[in-house]
């Protein structure tokens, strides 16, 4: 073959070279070829009918350090906001997923029907999160958390009650925190803002003399314990010569701000 013939077809070949290369997609430097996506294994679905509509809980496969993502789901399928971002976490380990997640249907929360979710965080601390089925759809109404959790019993649990007198009931809660402090809060339903609010108890209002002596002392001092069977509330200061503690109603009188629940 002649140099005139073989130049032509040299430059013809590299020609199409270039434009294949040009076609075939380029991975740019620290990028990676996109993989599959996995569907996850779902550990347990349980569902509860929560006026007239079908809530379901999903709980998916463990991570490497034992803890399962999980999931409320509407029943036309969209996912139900959890507090805190959507992809909540349980720790579950080697246990059983029943055992660390569950949904149960409520007949009152704020005056509505609604749900309670319950996990377990941290490994030992029970969180339970409330949500009531208003004219908005499901809407968070409040939680509580505690350690050897049981809402049948004097201590960490949630109890609905009419405190206003407005034929609408709030959800009256005790919660344990880490340190050992103990807190009665109370949820209502706000209908001019679609939400709920939370207020606590106020010790200037409900006993100014404890107040001030757990001044000097701090939070963690201080320990609230509610009495479902007659609707009262324990203030307990713990101090260096004595606990001291007083007993009295809950009302609204003794409550603090509203704030708006988060």
């Amino acid at each position: 073959m002649s140099r005139k013939i073989a130049l032509p077809l040299l430059v013809a070949a590299a020609l199409v070279s270039i434009i294949l290369a040009s076609r075939t997609p380029q991975l740019i430097e620290g990028e990676f070829p996109p993989e599959e996506t996995e569907t996850p294994t779902v550990l347990l679905t349980q569902t509860e009918e929560v006026g007239g509509q079908t809530v379901t809980l999903r709980v998916y496969d463990l991570d490497e350090a034992g803890y399962a993502r999980y999931a409320l789901f509407h029943e036309d399928g969209t996912e139900i906001d959890i507090p805190f971002g959507v992809n909540c976490g349980t720790w579950i380990g080697n246990g059983d997923a029943a055992e660390k997640v569950s949904l149960t249907a409520r007949d009152d929360v704020l005056g509505f029907p609604g749900f309670e979710l319950e996990t377990i965080q941290g490994i030992v601390m029970t969180v339970c999160d409330f949500y009531a089925l208003t004219e908005q759809g499901f809407v968070y109404a409040g939680r509580t958390f505690g350690y050897d959790f049981d809402d049948a019993a004097e201590g960490d649990g949630a109890w609905p009650l009419d405190l206003t007198g407005d034929g609408r009931s709030e959800l009256i809660t005790r919660s344990t925190f880490g340190d050992g402090m103990s807190c009665v809060f109370v949820y209502r339903w706000n209908a001019a803002e679609g939400g709920s609010q939370r207020s606590e108890v106020d010790w200037d209002k409900a006993d100014a003399q404890l107040a001030r002596l757990s001044a000097p002392l701090g939070m963690t001092a201080r320990a609230e314990t509610y009495h479902a069977q007659d609707n009262t509330v324990t203030l307990t200061l713990y101090t260096e010569s004595g606990t001291k503690e007083t007993t009295l109603p809950l009302t609204t009188d003794v409550l603090g701000e509203w704030l708006t629940t988060e």
